[in-house]
């Protein structure tokens, strides 16, 4: 009976193993930092943000919670943080916990992203111009000012990409977009509905690339990127270069990003407004198709005008 339940757990296990891997996706990233951002010649944003433990171990040594907003303009680099903690304080409190017998997996990244940016870095043509953090354990914010304009620069840049994103799921057919929607595998004794991951990849003319995932099911998008393959990068394997959001946990950006799986399974307002207007366009029309392609021959006519008399 043992060796029964035994294995049928081991199949569980490997169907689950299995289909985690069909959905799997290359999410990997590097957090950004201006000194290795590959040039600084062209004007750009991009827009990072990570609420997600992948691998505990590897975790130690990277912020799980952070958010990062890269302006280059006219050759100056701008690069705002959230929830951002000094990786060499983080170790050296990690050396020390770890030597007290007290270290806590994951506790060592102290801030979380509230919105409001923690550290700011401005340079000129990779010359530091300003540098301003929050000490680490200090439980505040930059200037007002700094955090009025990092919110509404991010959100207006992320917005404008959904926009473009939507345009593509209106424009299915010219935007190569492809929706995935699976089950995802639930335990024996779980009698709840069935859950559905589900993503979406569009292109656009110019090459960038869209992609939203829903990973859970809940039917709220937690993953969004936007990636233009034109060799713009801060690092080895550093991930979509426009836009990365990964396992969002901000209300603020759900807001904005959380359809964009749902729209694309189901359709956009957008497409559902041509949708009506088609049908308006054939109460019109329907009588006229009718008369078109159902006619009655003019014996069977002549015998039912007879019977109607």
């Amino acid at each position: 009976m043992l060796n029964n339940i035994t294995g049928k757990a081991a199949l569980i296990l490997t169907i689950i193993m299995i289909t985690s891997s069909a959905f799997s996706r290359d999410l990997s990233y590097k957090i950004i930092t201006i000194d290795d951002v590959s040039r600084y010649d062209e004007d750009r944003i991009a827009y990072q943000q990570v609420e997600n433990i992948i691998d505990p171990e590897e975790h130690q040594t990277q912020d799980t919670s952070i958010a990062a907003l890269l302006i280059i303009r006219d050759r100056q680099m701008y690069l705002f943080k959230d929830g951002y903690d000094d990786p060499k304080i983080v170790e050296e409190n990690r050396v020390i916990r770890e030597m007290e017998n007290r270290l806590i997996m994951n506790t060592l990244w102290e801030k979380e992203i509230d919105g409001k940016p923690d550290y700011v870095r401005i340079t000129d043509r990779r010359q530091e111009v300003q540098k301003k953090e929050i000490p680490f354990g200090v439980q505040e914010n930059l200037d007002e000012r700094y955090n009025e304009f990092y919110a509404k620069t991010r959100d207006s840049f992320i917005q404008r990409h959904v926009e473009i994103f939507k345009g593509l799921m209106v424009n299915r057919k010219d935007s190569e977009l492809k929706v995935e929607r699976r089950p995802i595998p639930k335990s024996i004794n779980d009698d709840g509905p069935t859950r559905y991951f589900t993503s979406v990849v569009g292109k656009t003319k110019d090459g960038m690339i869209y992609y939203a995932q829903d990973a859970d099911g809940d039917g709220v998008t937690e993953t969004f990127t936007v990636h233009l393959p034109d060799g713009f990068h801060w690092g080895y394997k550093s991930g979509p270069n426009i836009i990365f959001i990964l396992k969002n946990k901000q209300e603020n950006i759900k807001e904005i990003i959380g359809n964009l799986t749902k729209y694309a399974f189901e359709g956009t307002p957008e497409e559902a407004r041509i949708i009506n207007r088609q049908f308006n366009q054939l109460d019109v029309e329907i009588p006229k198709l009718m008369d078109d392609i159902i006619q009655m021959d003019l014996e069977t006519e002549r015998i039912l005008n007879e019977a109607k008399e």
